[in-house]
């Protein structure tokens, strides 16, 4: 059964391809003919079922005919003597949200560092760098890397564990209006350290993942070179990676179709720039696309 999420957006398209009218309902009863009336209109294998290609020849039309979202510049900040960058790009969307969630943290005294948002569709993959990765939709923004886990006494972040998974890290932001506690702060020696060290850390917090969450961004679980028990990568750890989770739709929300809605992003554009990204691009959100 779809989410009342996902059918409102299915009536959406299914009235854009004339197979539903502007009066009907859809609903759960009359879903799967309605699909299979658009599979047979398309030359589908009609069996009723919303698999990849089906969502596919549901969206491009719809999403190439649709108004384009821009890349939006977002303004963060930099550590004194750290790392990062003072901007970062997003999707329009996702921006917006970014701007309330620094404003939150920063009228609370702390800072939002980044190393990035939007990243090329030239840029390469590897290990830790998929070649789905929601940077390329804009839709998700890295915390600098250098700003929590090797100083726990003076770094902007803080890291505690909690649990595995996207909850594996909880992130505290220091603040001056942030709330007088203590933490078990986990961190490393150095980068090649891999060796897990805890320190109890005093002083003023906010929960920056909670906040993050607030603002439709969302954490995801470290990599197994990070989780390995040994040649541990620190790069796996993926503690500052939020991404805006709450503008797709589960089961239903492609990487190609999020690329699509982006200004200047064509098909004959993103295949010049890098062909494996737009191979993936019938990739599901939430079951072959994080």
């Amino acid at each position: 059964m779809a989410t009342q999420q996902a059918m409102t957006y299915f009536s959406e398209l299914l009235i854009f391809h004339k197979i539903l009218n502007a009066q009907e309902v859809l609903t759960d009863d009359s879903f799967e003919d309605h699909i299979e009336q658009f599979q047979a209109k398309e030359g589908l294998l009609v069996d009723g079922i919303v698999g990849p290609e089906t969502l596919w020849h549901l969206q491009e039309l719809y999403a190439r005919q649709s108004t384009k979202l821009p890349f939006v510049k977002c303004v963060a900040d930099i550590e004194p003597g750290g790392e990062g960058f003072d901007s970062l790009e997003l999707r329009q969307g996702a921006a917006e949200k970014f701007n309330l969630l620094r404003k939150e943290i920063s009228d609370l005294g702390g800072l939002v560092t980044t190393a990035g948002g939007k990243r090329a569709l030239t840029a390469g993959v590897g290990a830790n760098r998929s070649a789905k990765s929601m940077h390329y939709t804009g839709l998700a923004f890295d915390l600098a890397t250098t700003s929590g886990f090797f100083n726990p006494s003076k770094d902007p972040f803080i890291l505690t564990r909690t649990n595995s998974g996207p909850n594996y890290w909880t992130l505290w932001s220091r603040a001056s209006g942030g709330k007088d506690m203590e933490l078990d702060a986990v961190h490393w020696k150095n980068w090649n350290s891999g060796k897990d060290l805890t320190k109890k850390i005093k002083g003023h917090f906010v929960n920056f993942t909670q906040a993050c969450k607030r603002h439709g961004f969302h954490p995801i679980s470290p990599r197994r070179s990070f989780t390995r028990s040994t040649d541990r990568n620190y790069l796996g750890s993926e503690w500052w990676h939020f991404q805006a989770n709450d503008l797709l739709i589960p089961q239903m929300s492609q990487f190609g179709i999020e690329l699509l809605k982006i200004e200047g992003y064509t098909q004959e554009f993103i295949e010049s720039q890098n062909s494996n990204i737009w191979g993936n691009r019938k990739s599901v959100y939430k079951k072959t696309w994080f």
